[in-house]
């Protein structure tokens, strides 16, 4: 059994007896030469990519993978220049990774994390999503964390661990988006006529899908009005979803005053003792 005393033993033998000039400038040649493998790689497998019509998420995957590749491999010629046996390399990182496992748990929950996002792609570079509270695009997916830019223009850095682990809701993750808006009538309008209409608007709005096929539903008797929900999809995304939903609420106000069809005011009765 390997006692604590024999520890600091144990582990040297692993380490070089001699740190030579030739080896500082071998392991100096092998970081220059992997930097530039990166740098190569990277524009390779950028323009692969785009040449087979990759998307964005595709090409940082790729990239990442391959400078972690590159990276690993220039770590263990490095210690091969500094004498370090390739055989009792898994035991010496054994050792170590023993003693900073437990301070870098967060670290390697969020790299591990990081990995699983870039190869299931529950999102991808480009998407909007929901998450901790925030909503935004999604700029970069790295090691550690996620950049997501808010739609009111902050920066936001989510741990890849937090985006994973729990609930992230994906608004472009289909092609097509539903939208309510909500129109109130006089309780004295015909209610039917009301609604063809709206389903009229909904018909030609620019901004609306024709499939699935928009809807217009009586959806409540409120105190001053009866209410409309106008149902209706369009293009995925926050920006498109806000430019129907504006389009379809100034088309039917518009056709509502041309048919003269009240949408009430709130109204209020106030009883006064004397």
């Amino acid at each position: 059994m390997l006692m604590p005393e024999d520890l600091g033993a144990e582990a040297a033998q692993y380490l070089p007896a001699e740190i030579t000039f030739t080896a500082i400038g071998g392991a100096l040649v092998v970081i220059l030469l992997a930097f530039a493998a990166d740098f190569i790689s990277n524009r390779v497998v950028e323009r692969s990519i785009e040449r087979s019509n990759g998307t964005k998420h595709a090409s940082a995957t790729a990239q990442k993978l391959t400078s972690y590749i590159i990276y690993a491999v220039s770590l263990v010629v490095i210690l091969g220049l500094f004498g370090v046996p390739l055989s009792a390399l898994g035991t010496a990182v054994g050792l170590i990774g023993l003693g900073i496992s437990f301070a870098l748990r967060e670290m390697i929950a969020n790299f591990i994390s990081g990995l699983m996002i870039l190869i299931n792609r529950p999102f991808v570079i480009g998407d909007q999503i929901e998450a901790e509270g925030e909503a935004g695009t999604v700029e970069d997916i790295r090691v550690r964390a996620t950049d997501m830019r808010t739609f009111d223009g902050r920066k936001v850095i989510i741990p890849n661990s937090k985006l994973y682990n729990e609930t992230v809701v994906n608004n472009t993750g289909y092609g097509k988006r539903r939208f309510d808006v909500i129109v109130g009538i006089g309780y004295d309008e015909d209610i039917q006529t009301a609604r063809d209409l709206a389903l009229e608007t909904l018909k030609e709005a620019e901004s609306v899908e024709i499939d699935p096929e928009p809807a217009v539903l009586t959806d409540e008797l409120d105190g001053s009005s009866v209410n409309l929900r106008l149902r209706a999809w369009t293009h995925t995304g926050r920006a498109s979803v806000v430019k129907a939903a504006s389009e379809v609420t100034q088309l039917v106000k518009e056709k509502y005053d041309e048919e003269g069809i009240d949408i009430p005011y709130p109204i209020r009765t106030v009883y006064m003792e004397e």
